[in-house]
């Protein structure tokens, strides 16, 4: 048995021949032995914030070959901390170990061979000696990551989002059966329960000040620094609790550009997996619809057909629902919703957008920690303030500010 490892990154001394052997093992082939690895990066810089990725090839005792990823805890101390603290990994884990394949489950039940999987499949994932998981590599499937920086077109949208409908479908159908569920999963944004959030308060800074240094924005300022009150910080940290009379479901929690991986035909987006289940929890759809609406758009998309793809998502989810013998909220009723949780696409807008638009790879343990500066420097690319200073009227219109 051989190791190669890329000199171009540092691999860490956790990532060994009986970590891969296990993961072979518990994927079905128990007698096969791992003859070779090599170990690769698995993510550009800037694509992954939350965790390090890693791509193994190996090689097996029967001459095949086996493309693996494998996630690690974040290089930045305070990162690793939040994700530590909030027990993310362990959110993951159960998702692509239990949750997700029983959402899968619940919908083969109605439509056997109809719907595609929701992920990749997890064969591995511990916490010793640090948090890490072994997953199936998507790539020999086919699928890649779409670009980031230019936001998604039209036709990546609809598949995203009809996806997306079918999971939020069928989970709901799942929590129906099991309602304990919600209470293995908590709020993933419960730190800041007590009013207090650097990262959100700094997010909302940043783009405040860059407001004020916009001739005609200036009164956005003061709009934009009014969420950074407690109050207001409590109130979107009580969006994502399950709601004893709300519409609740399965949400992915971080639903945008390069959380998703497409499959293309002749160059047009057929297929879809979902990645990076870390803040997963019980709530209203809401959250993902407008996570994914304010961060992963490209700007044609965001400005001409955000109806349409509400439309859509709901069309799918009413169909979906009805499948699964369950009536679904009306698009009267989801667009309500939508507008009760309009503070989080103001924060995604503020907080997210930056991050995921940026040219370049952002310092996210300066932005975890408060770092205003590492947040301005997003509304200095014009791509990026064009972007904003068109949806700042639109929140302003729907009484969002």
């Amino acid at each position: 048995m051989s190791e190669e490892k890329s000199a171009e990154i540092e691999v860490p001394s956790w990532l060994n021949k009986e970590l891969i052997q296990q993961a072979i093992r518990n994927s079905g082939q128990e007698s096969l032995r791992l003859e070779k690895m090599a170990v690769q990066r698995g993510s550009a810089p800037g694509d992954n914030y939350a965790s390090i990725i890693y791509r193994v090839k190996a090689t097996l005792s029967d001459g095949s070959e086996r493309s693996l990823l494998v996630k690690g805890p974040p290089a930045g101390e305070l990162m690793a901390s939040e994700m530590a603290e909030n027990g993310l990994f362990a959110i993951e884990t159960n998702m692509l170990a239990n949750i997700v394949p029983r959402i899968e489950g619940v919908l083969e039940e109605v439509a056997p061979g109809r719907f595609g999987a929701f992920a990749a499949r997890c064969p591995l994932g511990g916490t010793a000696p640090v948090h890490h998981l072994v997953m199936e590599d998507l790539r020999p499937e086919g699928f890649t990551l779409a670009e980031r920086k230019r936001g998604l077109g039209l036709r990546h949208c609809l598949v995203a989002l009809r996806a997306l409908a079918r999971f939020h479908a069928a989970s709901h159908a799942l929590l129906r059966r099991q309602p304990e569920l919600p209470q293995i999963f908590g709020n993933p944004w419960e730190m800041a329960r007590g009013g207090s959030s650097p990262f959100v308060e700094a997010g909302l800074q940043s783009a405040a000040d860059a407001c004020r240094l916009w001739p005609g924005f200036e009164a956005y300022a003061d709009a934009l620094e009014k969420y950074k009150n407690p109050e207001q910080i409590k109130k979107l940290v009580d969006m994502f609790d399950t709601k004893n009379d709300g519409f609740n479901v399965v949400v992915h929690g971080d639903f945008w550009t390069n959380n998703m991986m497409f499959r293309y035909e002749d160059g047009i987006p057929v297929d879809i997996r979902f990645v990076d289940y870390q803040v997963s929890n019980v709530c209203s759809p809401a959250i993902d619809i407008l996570y994914f609406l304010n961060t992963s758009l490209s700007d044609n998309v965001s400005e001409h057909h955000q109806d349409l793809l509400i439309r859509e998502y709901h069309a799918e989810l009413q169909e979906v629902m009805g499948l699964l013998g369950l009536k679904a909220p009306s698009l009267q009723e989801l667009l309500a919703d939508l507008d009760r949780h309009g503070l989080y696409a103001v924060y995604s807008s503020t907080c997210v957008t930056p991050i995921v638009r940026a040219t370049q790879e952002m310092d996210i343990e300066a932005r975890l920690a408060g770092d205003q500066l590492s947040g301005a420097q997003a509304y200095q690319q014009p791509a990026m303030r064009r972007w904003f200073q068109r949806v700042l009227p639109e929140y302003n219109r729907k009484g969002w500010l």
